[in-house]
């Protein structure tokens, strides 16, 4: 429940601020709930990960290493439909809005985690551990 609640509820807040960033023409209100909101974000990782090694077990630097892959993957892909997406449309709000929505899918998705369950994939050979 732990882990689930961190990423779950760091993420929902972060998605919050982004769209309280996008309500307002204050600047210093933009960069500080941009701050925040991203920062609250990164509070979701150390549950992220704890959960990787959890669910992993034997195989837990393959499962991480997914997720990395698919973090960077996404975040390539994202910050190209970024920039694209100001380009058609002229305003920052529309991509922001549309970031804070997966954010805030994320937060859902996250509360839906079962940690206690470990995956098995009985197929790929585990390396011993050196003693």
């Amino acid at each position: 429940m732990g882990r689930r609640l961190v990423g779950s509820i760091s993420l929902a807040m972060s998605a919050l601020l982004l769209l309280e960033m996008t309500m307002t023409r204050d600047h210093r209100v933009i960069v500080l709930s941009s701050s925040l909101g991203f920062g609250a974000a990164d509070l979701m990782l150390p549950a992220a990960w704890a959960v990787c090694l959890d669910i992993g077990g034997a195989r837990a630097g393959l499962i991480t290493g997914i997720m990395n892959t698919a973090g960077q993957l996404g975040g390539f892909v994202c910050s190209v439909a970024f920039g694209y997406a100001v380009a058609a449309t002229g305003s920052y709000n529309t991509p922001v809005w549309g970031v804070a929505v997966m954010v805030l899918i994320g937060a859902v998705l996250f509360t839906r985690l079962d940690p206690t369950r470990q995956l098995v994939v009985d197929h790929l050979p585990v390396m011993p551990v050196a003693q």
